[in-house]
């Protein structure tokens, strides 16, 4: 599903150049997740924006569902976020005019790719079928992560990247939406890869990779 060989990435800072990633190499095969954990500022949103096109690496290689991106333009990465990538935050990112049914549908419509069925099926498995017809302020953390998720998840993308998607939530609710999480994407048939400073997080998922001085390794 995801292939990382050699990649490269350095920040240029009126001190000299910082370098992030170092020749990093990896793998997750279909259907699979993994965590990615390290300290902050060691690079691992750098590396998911790499891997959703949101920046470009200084060099290596990065491919996507068989894909290889190197020579992708702009138009080329728009298609592939809209169909077959999805991006959880922690921070939620619903469009706050719209109500929870109509942010549930958004990626799914655009994307020409909406399953009433598995819509349903979200809805009912997020706990969301009383919420519908509300907007995002008016719910609390633990719901407007539900309906990122299933935004998320709804037209089936072959790879979801999430960052810190519990980071603004207590324990509890961290625990709930984690284990949503990881079952629905099973269900998706999508692979996983989702940044987090918690081990108890990481610890959902099939894989954890340690980003230590730009590169990965498979953490206990």
């Amino acid at each position: 599903m995801l292939e990382l060989t050699d990649v490269h990435k350095h920040f240029q800072q009126a001190d000299g150049a910082v370098r992030v990633l170092d020749g990093l190499s990896t793998s997750l095969a279909p259907g699979r997740s993994a965590a990615l954990l390290g300290e902050s500022g060691s690079g691992k949103s750098t590396l998911l924006h790499l891997i959703a096109g949101l920046d470009s690496a200084d060099s290596g290689r990065i491919v996507l569902d068989g894909t290889d991106t190197s020579a992708f333009k702009d138009a080329d990465w728009a298609a592939w976020r809209r169909d077959k990538l999805s991006l959880i935050f922690q921070n939620y990112h619903l469009v706050p005019t719209l109500t929870v049914a109509d942010n549930l549908a958004l990626q799914a419509r655009l994307a020409g790719r909406f399953d009433g069925d598995f819509y349903d099926h979200l809805v009912a498995r997020l706990g969301l079928s009383d919420l519908l017809k509300r907007l995002p302020h008016q719910l609390s953390g633990g719901q407007q992560q539900r309906v990122a998720i299933g935004r998320a998840l709804l037209h089936r993308p072959a790879l979801v990247l999430a960052d810190e998607p519990t980071g603004n939530l207590d324990e509890r609710s961290s625990a709930a939406v984690m284990a949503l999480l990881t079952e629905l994407v099973r269900e998706a048939g999508a692979s996983l890869l989702m940044v987090t400073h918690s081990p108890a997080m990481a610890a959902h998922l099939d894989e954890r990779w340690q980003l230590t001085n730009g590169r990965l390794e498979t953490a206990a």
